[in-house]
């Protein structure tokens, strides 16, 4: 575990190297700064989204809030997200003896990053949508099957999956900037309340969206799910035409490949029409009967 002090120790961010190292870095800390007093203190667990290299990336985290120090606990070398805020706080000199800018710069930059992620989430929908679009529009009567959508249930599943990361990380980033709407309304945290309340309006905006798409999502599978089914059962319909169609014919070759020793209409002058005729009426016979039922739609 190691520790680095932000902005003239107004925000300290702890690295951790395993995940049953979070609890221990937490009392230590809040140990260390309150001297085992804890009524001051508010902890967060968020989640940051971020999309990069064509996929959804999660880093979690832990947040101790206090009224004059923040403390994030971070895995690894870090939050990605977080280096570039630390960096834009120190470069904007944003250090005047309350952790409330970082604060705001936290939950600014992960409703950023979330937006972007949403952004990449539903160009994921965009693509599953498009090919049943398209057939649509075309006006085919063929269904859709799942060599039309390739890769349909596996890219709807990490859809779903990420608009769940991403609800949560929303959630609670949102309740990161309403702690802070209301330390302004206590102390004076150096950040105008304007900007904070339009702070927790874009994070309640952003789970509106997030609301929003997972309808969309959950539309949409049903959509694709329906299709599929659909095109299965109109395969299962065609062999069961077909089969109607051939049965009679086979069971006609069936009867003449026995060995009988007296088959008299063999002589008959319109036995190979009759066979025919008769064949054909056998086979329009089941296909009638499914048609009459509806099973041909």
């Amino acid at each position: 575990m190691s520790v680095r002090s932000i902005t003239r120790d107004t925000w300290t961010r702890v690295f951790v190297d395993a995940a049953e190292d979070f609890d221990t870095a937490e009392r230590v800390l809040a140990n260390r700064m309150r001297g085992g007093d804890s009524e001051h203190e508010t902890r967060l667990q968020l989640s940051i989204v971020a999309a990069a290299n064509g996929s959804v990336h999660v880093y979690e985290l832990t947040v101790i809030l206090f009224s004059d120090q923040i403390i994030t606990i971070e895995p690894g070398a870090g939050v990605p997200l977080l280096q570039d805020v630390e960096a834009q706080l120190q470069w904007a000199d944003d250090t005047a003896g309350s952790p409330h800018h970082a604060w705001f710069a936290i939950a600014q930059a992960g409703f950023q990053s979330n937006a972007a992620a949403l952004a990449f989430v539903e160009a994921d929908i965009n693509a599953v949508r498009a090919p049943m679009a398209k057939a649509a529009r075309s006006g085919s009567s063929r269904s859709l099957g799942v060599s039309d959508l390739p890769r349909v249930t596996e890219m709807l599943v990490d859809v779903d999956h990420s608009l769940s990361y991403i609800a949560s990380s929303i959630a609670a980033l949102t309740q990161l900037a309403r702690l802070l709407r209301r330390e302004s309304v206590l102390s004076n945290p150096g950040v105008a309340r304007p900007q904070v309340d339009a702070l927790v309006q874009q994070g309640e905006a952003l789970t509106r969206r997030v609301e929003f798409m997972v309808d969309r999502h959950r539309f949409l599978s049903q959509g694709a799910s329906q299709q599929i089914s659909t095109s299965d059962l109109n395969i299962v319909k065609i062999f069961t035409v077909l089969w109607a169609i051939l049965i009679p014919g086979t069971t006609l070759i069936n009867w003449y490949g026995q060995n009988f020793e007296v088959m008299p209409e063999l002589s008959w002058e319109y036995s190979s029409w009759v066979q025919i005729l008769g064949v054909f009426f056998l086979a329009v016979i089941p296909i009638y009967t499914v048609k009459r039922a509806g099973q041909l739609r």
